[in-house]
């Protein structure tokens, strides 16, 4: 009976033992599988977040080199617009000068008379424009009807004749001065024929 019973106890250990050991090893699996989940969803949220503040540093620096490309040209566009100003008020100044000197010498007027004379002139002008844009107003109100467009005819064409031909509509086929072959349609615009059938 001692052996019965020793032999009981032996298969009974070995049973909750072995038993034992498979469940810790499949939880053991489990929490490995859980913890494996946990990391590489803890790694994926924290490669998001390096890529996003990446992206928005590179945001960051663009908007940057923008703005200080844009306030470079300003400041360089300002500088140049400003300088290029002077540059042409002085060639121009130069330019009105030698004119002047030019007109005085050749007429033997003095800079004084040229200036009065030019003030009466610019007077005049004024006086006799200012009657010219109520001609112009009271012209453009009378004729309301634009130009017509006057088509073609043969006879503007005066082109040689090909009394053997005739266009699809019965028209007369005329030769242009590289000779090709034409008649005038019903619009009175040339229309090239390439082969006629007689």
């Amino acid at each position: 009976m001692k052996k019965k019973l020793l032999v009981l106890c032996l298969s009974l250990g070995l049973f909750v033992a072995f038993d034992g050991t498979a469940q810790d090893t499949k939880g053991s699996k489990e929490k490995a599988k859980k913890e494996m989940k946990e990391a590489d969803a803890s790694a994926k949220s924290a490669a998001k977040a390096e890529t996003k503040a990446a992206k928005d540093a590179a945001k960051d620096a663009k908007k940057d080199t923008k703005a200080a490309v844009k306030e470079a040209k300003a400041d360089a566009g300002a500088t140049t617009d400003a300088a290029k100003q002077a540059a042409m008020n002085d060639r121009m100044a130069a330019a009105r000068a030698a004119k002047a000197a030019k007109k005085a010498t050749a007429d033997g007027t003095t800079a004084a008379a040229a200036t009065t004379d030019k003030a009466a002139r610019k007077a005049d002008k004024m006086a006799d424009n200012s009657g010219l844009k109520d001609d112009k107003m009271s012209k453009s109100k009378s004729s309301t009807s634009p130009m017509k467009e006057e088509k073609a005819t043969p006879a503007d064409y005066k082109a040689p004749v090909d009394p053997s031909k005739k266009g699809p509509n019965g028209e007369k086929v005329m030769t242009g001065p590289r000779g090709g072959k034409f008649y005038i349609n019903k619009n009175g615009n040339k229309t090239y024929v390439s082969a006629i059938k007689g």
